[in-house]
């Protein structure tokens, strides 16, 4: 059963080591963030990833940061404050609606959130919404296995599983990438309405494979 982080743990969400998981920058320039694009970090709890996001989509690009948890928007705001990230606007938002508008976002970002979904499909079908056609999406999670961080192995989906729901919920997974000792990266797309069939075929990701 999925639950969302205990906010009495968050600062485990602040601990400067996160950074030992993946490179933020690196690996979200390899997924295509480029300034002037508008991005969802979705989960952003207390902020940890806005300064990185901030810098790559520059002062033309917007960062808008959801959380459900109010003690993670309050904590969310007081950072973007604190460091001056004047693209970076934090939303509180329900799990299954997103307060944006239909085809506003190039880029969503959710790291290490994805397994806490109640219903990840409806979810992924709400990111479908509010993403622009064409735009990307990031799922950065921990991988399906003992590891010394992180949850328990049965509390989160493998790279297999987050790839066959982006895939029914219409998101098209393009690679699976490992990003570090710990998670994996699903890099995807937000379809066009209207494709050729010839390249609508369902995309289905063997089982281990990264």
């Amino acid at each position: 059963m999925p639950h969302k982080f205990d906010p009495k743990n968050i600062h485990k969400l602040e601990d400067p080591s996160r950074l030992d998981l993946f490179d933020p920058e690196k690996v979200l320039k390899e997924f295509g963030v480029r300034e002037g694009m508008t991005l969802l970090d979705v989960g952003t709890g207390p902020g940890f990833y806005l300064p990185y996001l901030s810098r790559l989509v520059g002062e033309k690009g917007k960062v808008y940061a959801i959380d459900v948890q109010e003690e993670m928007v309050k904590r969310a705001k007081d950072k973007v404050r604190r460091e001056g990230l004047k693209n970076v606007e934090v939303l509180r938002s329900e799990e299954n609606s997103i307060p944006l508008p239909d085809n506003s976002v190039d880029f969503v970002f959710m790291a290490f959130t994805f397994h806490e979904l109640e219903d990840p499909k409806r979810f992924a079908k709400e990111l479908k919404r509010v993403a622009k056609p064409s735009g990307y999406l990031a799922v950065i999670d921990w991988k399906k296995e003992e590891r010394d961080k992180g949850p328990p192995p049965e509390e989160v989906l493998s790279e297999w599983e987050v790839g066959l729901i982006l895939d029914d919920a219409g998101i098209r997974v393009g690679r699976v990438v490992e990003v570090g000792k710990y998670c994996f990266g699903v890099y995807a797309v937000f379809p066009p309405d209207e494709e050729d069939p010839l390249i609508n075929i369902p995309f289905r990701i063997p089982p281990g494979m990264v």
